[in-house]
């Protein structure tokens, strides 16, 4: 319980915004903890505990009516923002509204836009955000009716709303310090830490906001006096600043492979390292859209025919993940993690018979060519090789199809039309849920409705009728056995569909400074609680 000193982190690349309503990284939303509040948060506790979404700026959780269409929560007194100012219900609703600007404020998850406005047929809200929107009433859907009230009118039932208020993009940001899309160059702080000097793509620097009181939040007991982040694209010159101590923590993933073996092999360093499963399912996207994969069974043969063993070994082996034959990660509650609707034999090294099977019923003995597209760097160029080797068992030929990671998901695997008209087959991904339900999960990649045609994350276009139905049930199931019985149907209709395939629930290797304290992974984010680490009162 030591307080004081530094806490000194390392990134790859920086966030993709410290604007609370345009991130979407699962490291970037456990930073957020450092300066943002909402309505609900997730629990500064290890363990399972850790996923339970508890009271932050709010009283008590939100009261729903009876079909889950409207929820209310009563706000703390006394809390403030960096600058001083009261945070009212008003901050909350203008950071919600600030969403709906799309053409500004842009990236993050769009849950809130149609639950709180209607939508045309593309999915656009009517709403067009405050800053087109002049009038004083602003979103109607949320009535504030005085500062500490907030009720949100929602347009259908949604039972997983306390979730929505956990994420970001629900936090308060007071209308006189809103600079539109610069807002993340100095946002204005509700949490323990402000951020106090920031260099894009370099780094970046929080002390402690003095306006901030411990007696409101039983979400974070921050024990430094200040958090550094230092962008390193080189990382393994990175392992080598956090082995020498001139680092505590790699913010955004695990050691690279020469430091692993190291760790492995040391069991001084191996004392200081954690190997948790964080939450990802690391999967390959088969589109539908593409021949020959438009049928069924020649998505099944690529099912079959995948060598796992080899892909796990691509991501590290026993320490980059645990076999996965369903897509739903064991964090979820009624993931189904005990299936296997495609046994690949004991060691996971494929079964051929079936694979040979399933492409003679889909019309093509002899195989076909695909083509795989993968961002060209780390563990993803092994990955390639493996799945050219794997089906190349089987007659099917895999080219590669590389793309940039900036613009990898947001447009050449996010944009159906680019899938389409590249050929793209099969594409490596991954995926962890915005919130530990069935809905938080696959409503993102297995939804219908859920496709865009930029920024899409249901890479297939899966659209089946069934998972669809099972999805709307989710938001209006209030019960936790209700919940878990749709995870494990949605489960089992999109792993029958075949689009999708699982080889690891993904596991990360860190490495943590002998010198640090309090220090846990924070389960709803996969990564370790940014906000509650100490440092043992050292510099």
């Amino acid at each position: 319980t030591a307080t004081g000193g530094t806490l000194r982190l390392s990134a790859s690349g920086d966030c993709d915004s410290w604007d609370p309503a345009r991130t979407y990284y699962a490291w970037c939303w456990d930073m957020q903890r450092l300066q943002t509040r909402s309505l609900m948060a997730y629990q500064g506790q290890p363990g399972k505990a850790g996923s339970t979404v508890v009271p932050d700026l709010a009283q008590a959780p939100g009261v729903s009516n009876a079909t889950a269409t409207q929820w209310t929560y009563k706000l703390k007194p006394g809390l403030k923002f960096s600058d001083g100012t009261t945070i009212t219900s008003k901050d909350i609703k203008y950071g919600i509204e600030r969403i709906f600007a799309t053409d500004v404020i842009n990236g993050g998850p769009t849950y809130l836009l149609c639950l709180l406005s209607t939508c045309d047929a593309t999915g656009a809200p009517a709403y067009p955000g405050p800053y087109k929107d002049k009038s004083a009433a602003g979103l109607t859907s949320i009535a504030t009716p005085d500062d500490q009230t907030i009720t949100f009118n929602l347009t259908s039932p949604f039972a997983d709303f306390n979730y929505l208020m956990a994420i970001p993009d629900s936090a308060p940001v007071p209308a006189a310090k809103d600079t539109g899309a610069n807002y993340q160059l100095k946002p204005v702080s509700s949490g323990p830490f402000v951020m106090s000097a920031y260099s894009q793509g370099k780094s970046a620097t929080w002390v402690r906001n003095t306006y901030w009181s411990q007696s409101t939040d039983t979400v974070r007991h921050p024990l430094v006096n200040q958090v550094t982040l230092t962008i390193n694209s080189n990382p393994e010159d990175a392992d080598l600043r956090l082995q020498s101590g001139d680092i505590d923590l790699e913010a955004d993933g695990g050691v690279q492979s020469a430091f692993q073996s190291k760790i492995i092999a040391s069991p001084a360093l191996k004392k200081y390292s954690d190997n948790p499963i964080t939450g990802f399912t690391r999967y390959l996207a088969i589109m539908q859209s593409v021949p020959p994969l438009d049928n069924v069974h020649c998505r099944r043969a690529v099912l079959y025919a995948t060598n796992k063993s080899d892909l796990r070994l691509a991501r590290g082996g026993e320490y980059g993940g645990q076999f996965a034959n369903t897509m739903t990660p064991p964090n979820i509650p009624g993931a189904p993690v005990t299936e296997n609707p495609y046994p690949t034999g004991a060691t996971y090294t494929g079964d051929l018979a079936k694979a040979k099977s399933e492409l003679a019923a889909c019309g093509k003995p002899n195989g076909f060519s695909v083509n795989m597209a993968y961002v060209p760097a780390g563990r993803a160029i092994p990955i390639y090789n493996a799945m050219q080797q794997s089906l190349g068992r089987v007659g099917i030929t895999v080219n590669g199809l590389t793309n940039p990671q900036s613009s990898y998901y947001s447009t050449f695997i996010g944009s159906p039309a680019n899938v389409k008209s590249k050929g793209i087959g099969i594409a490596l991904a991954g995926w962890a849920a915005d919130f530990p339900s069935a809905y938080g999960f696959w409503y993102a990649i297995a939804d219908g409705k859920a496709i865009q045609p930029q920024g899409n994350s249901n890479y297939p276009s899966l659209n089946d009728p069934v998972v669809n139905n099972l999805l709307t049930q989710a938001t209006q199931t209030t019960d936790a056995a209700g919940q878990q019985q749709i995870v494990a149907k949605i489960d089992n209709q999109v792993m029958s569909d075949a689009v999708y395939l699982p080889f690891v629930f993904d596991k990360m290797l860190s490495y943590r400074n002998p010198r640090l304290t309090n220090i846990y992974i924070q389960a709803a984010f996969g990564y370790y609680d940014y906000v509650n680490v100490g440092v043992g009162g050292g510099a």
